[in-house]
């Protein structure tokens, strides 16, 4: 019956996908049947994941480290419909994709060690948090070399303490510190189930859904609730301050002291709370590192009425609500709406199915401590350091190390390196290995081998695979499964995606959808996208529109807005303040001899494929400019180290100033036949540059061939040979130029044998050969 189920839940799920309407109908009509019922709740089930996503983003997410918990299954909260999810399973569960995952919350209780207590006290004192909501960080997202658990405001803070010795034991005081308030950053998000769902219509995601209801237990009213968003800090919660304070436990006894911990901020809240403990004539005051946050990223789902924003409180009551302490209600208010779990379909037509499969490989002995000294040799800059330490666990069979060396590489500019060690994690069931190895594929350009790895990666549940694949087919003409794929990413909030998609709508001349999405985009971060949304500022008139954008995807780290903002600057006479926004900019392109590769997709370098090559970047555009700026200064050393950057990428302009700065001010032909070389090698030169490019070699062979009482005829036809060598392939696109090249090659047959150069000759031969081998 599982395959059937899973059939029917495909089926269910992509047919009512089209009717999100189907709740106001029903309600507007009064049908209140069962079936219909059902297909709604299945209609919000896809609106809830696409809402929980969506609430929570502030910045684009940087690639996630691969899961550790692989059971498909299904989240319901109040009014809330079915939304894909897994199993949250540890604390180090992850989720399998970068994008945004739901978790049945499986364990809502959670330990938090204690610090500060280096002897052997006559009490034991423990800490463990339990919320219904928590997102959830994977590896390495926000710097840590585990996940991170962020219970939402409101939680419980269980502080148990027990007397062990004869004496008893007193907690005097708290002091709550919040130590910063970092971005947000989560790729899942794990949520309490208080009831089994009314539909399952899949076998396999039972097991899960019954962990999770036998987990479940409701919150305590707080005795003190720890207000950080309080100024001045510290808060302190002391005797006299909070009645449930001193909390005493009798010899051989415990008790417990129930903090809810409450903030506004949206932001990753990472706080302290230390204790001052008493006994026995001596005094402890131990600490405990935690962590909160005020998004939910929640909303309500009901036949009855639109999708609305719902608090975590809302959803579960029992969180506390500082602003309603008393508005406790019990879970059976809010549990009467129909739930389903289901899973979906694998075509991309729907939410991407992820059937119980094995997990990633087991972690060798010492992995972990490994990863945690290569991030902190990282943080620190010592990247040498970091990869010798990923590398020992990767060696010893460390899935996660060999990913983590592997993105290390890519972000040095190896590739080869970073295939490589992509290729071990893949091996090791790493499933955001499948998607960076796409991401290379994309690179090299090699659309089959990206096609077959993106493939896998939405097959292990990775909606930044999505994007990836639907880049891969619009580049193969299939723009209709091309805006599919983005489209239903971007209901996830996966990087990329709602501008690959607002790209597509703009080629297609649907303006008005491009700029909804790029909007939408750029209010939740997508920096890319606040430099569109400069862009249509300041087509409309709206100068100080487009610098707040460009100034705010500049100071994201984004080099195109800096690059757009330096040269709104520089038009305005601002030049100081745009020549170093542009310095910072072209500076990531490296130096003249190494320059730094660069992915398409910017800050989420590795994680989705942006459309958009590497020539068409904000460094080399600032590279460009800044070698114009020195250039028209006369500063020509200074032209040519920022030209030579921007011009190994592939940008034209920067490859022909190098052509001129090098023949016509540093007298160095053998460069600048070198450059030009290079030009003709660049895809999608146009036409007329080539042709220029041409017609100038062949004059500077006349006058080489002329040059007064010194002529230099082998010069001349390695200059003749370049404009045969251009003339030859525009020919192949044009036969208009074919006399064109038939007197550039009778010109260096002359040359050659002027000369009395036998390369000269042998490419005078080589050049012949070639035009009889055309007819």
């Amino acid at each position: 019956m599982a395959p059937y189920r899973r059939r029917a839940g495909a089926a269910l799920l992509q047919a009512v996908l089209p009717a999100a309407a189907g709740g106001a109908v029903l309600a507007a009509t009064d049908v209140r049947a069962w079936l219909p019922y059902a297909t709604v709740a299945a209609v919000a089930a896809f609106s809830g994941v696409s809402a929980l996503a969506r609430h929570g983003r502030s910045r684009p997410e940087p690639a996630s480290s691969p899961p550790e918990s692989r059971d498909a299954t299904a989240e319901a909260g109040r009014n809330t419909s079915a939304r894909t999810s897994r199993t949250e399973s540890g604390a180090d569960a992850t989720p399998d994709a970068p994008g945004r995952s739901v978790y049945e919350m499986t364990r809502p209780v959670r330990p938090v060690p204690v610090q500060g207590l280096a002897d052997d006290p006559p009490f034991t004192v423990r800490a463990a948090v339990h919320s219904h909501v928590a997102h959830i960080a994977s590896p390495g997202l926000l710097g840590n070399p585990e996940a991170v658990h962020i219970p939402l405001t409101g939680h419980n803070l269980l502080l148990t303490l027990t007397a062990t010795g004869p004496d008893e034991v007193v907690l005097r005081s708290l002091r709550a510190e919040v130590t910063d308030r970092p971005p947000l950053r989560a790729d899942g998000v794990a949520l309490a189930r208080p009831r089994m769902p009314d539909l399952v219509m899949s076998a396999d995601l039972l097991e899960s859904a019954q962990r999770a209801v036998r987990a479940y237990r409701r919150l305590r009213g707080p005795d003190v609730a720890v207000l950080l968003d309080h100024s001045p800090a510290p808060v302190l919660a002391e005797a006299g301050a909070a009645p449930a304070l001193p909390l005493t436990a009798a010899p051989g006894a415990s008790a417990t002291l129930t903090c809810a911990p409450v903030t506004d901020d949206g932001r990753w809240v990472r706080w302290r709370l230390t204790a001052e403990i008493a006994c026995a004539g001596r005094v402890w005051r131990p600490w405990w590192d935690l962590t909160v946050t005020a998004t939910t990223g929640l909303a309500r789902f009901s036949p009855d009425a639109a999708p609305a924003p719902a608090p975590v409180h809302a959803l579960y009551p029992d969180h506390y609500d500082p602003r309603d302490p008393e508005k406790q209600r019990t879970p059976s208010e809010t549990d009467r709406t129909f739930q389903v779990v289901a899973h979906t379909s694998r075509d991309g037509r729907g939410v991407l199915e992820t059937p119980s499969r094995p997990g990633p490989g087991p972690e060798p002995p010492g992995a972990a401590e490994a990863i945690r000294r290569a991030g902190a040799l990282t943080r620190t800059g010592d990247l040498a350091g970091a990869a010798e330490a990923y590398r020992s666990a990767a060696e010893a069979g460390s899935g996660q190390a060999a990913y983590l060396l592997a993105g290390l590489a890519q972000n040095q500019g190896d590739l080869d390196g970073a295939a490589h060690w992509y290729e071990r994690a893949a091996a090791r069931r790493v499933p955001a290995a499948y998607n960076s190895l796409g991401v290379l594929a994309m690179l090299r350009g090699d659309l089959d081998e990206a096609e077959r790895w993106y493939r896998r990666g939405m097959d292990a549940g990775d909606w930044a695979a999505a994007v990836g694949l639907g880049a891969v087919r619009e580049k193969r003409g299939d723009e209709a499964q091309a805006e599919e794929l983005w489209r239903l990413a971007g209901k996830r909030d996966v990087p990329n995606a709602d501008q690959n998609l607002a790209v597509l709508y703009e080629r297609q001349g649907r303006h008005r959808e491009a700029g909804e999405l790029f909007t939408r985009a750029a209010e939740a971060g997508d920096v890319q996208a606040a430099v569109h949304v400069g862009f249509r500022c300041h087509e409309a008139g709206d100068r100080d529109g487009a610098e707040r954008w460009w100034r705010t995807a500049a100071d994201a780290g984004s080099a195109d807005g800096a690059f757009y903002l330096g040269l709104l600057l520089v038009l305005e006479g601002r030049a100081g303040e745009g020549e170093r926004l542009w310095e910072r900019a072209a500076a990531r392109l490296g130096t003249p001899g190494r320059a730094v590769a660069r992915t398409p997709s910017g800050p989420e370098a590795g994680t989705t494929y942006r459309v958009g090559g590497a020539a068409e970047s904000g460094e080399v555009y600032a590279a460009y400019q800044l070698g114009l700026l020195h250039w028209e200064r006369d500063d020509h050393d200074a032209a040519l180290k920022w030209w030579t950057l921007a011009a190994g990428t592939g940008h034209v302009d920067s490859v022909f100033g190098l052509c001129q700065l090098h023949l016509n001010v540093r007298g160095d032909l053998a460069e600048c036949l070198r450059w030009a070389y290079f030009a003709l090698d660049i895809e999608g030169v146009p036409a007329d540059r080539v042709a220029a490019l041409a017609a100038g070699m062949r004059e500077v062979a006349e006058q080489l061939a002329g040059a007064g009482s010194a002529p230099d005829p082998g010069a001349a036809a390695e200059a003749c040979s370049l404009a045969a060598e251009a003339y030859r392939r525009l020919t192949a696109h044009d036969r208009a130029y074919r006399p064109a090249w038939e007197e550039t090659i009778r010109r260096l047959v002359a040359l050659a044998e002027s000369s009395g150069s036998s390369r000269a000759r042998q490419q005078a031969a080589s050049a012949a050969a070639r035009l009889r081998a055309t007819g």
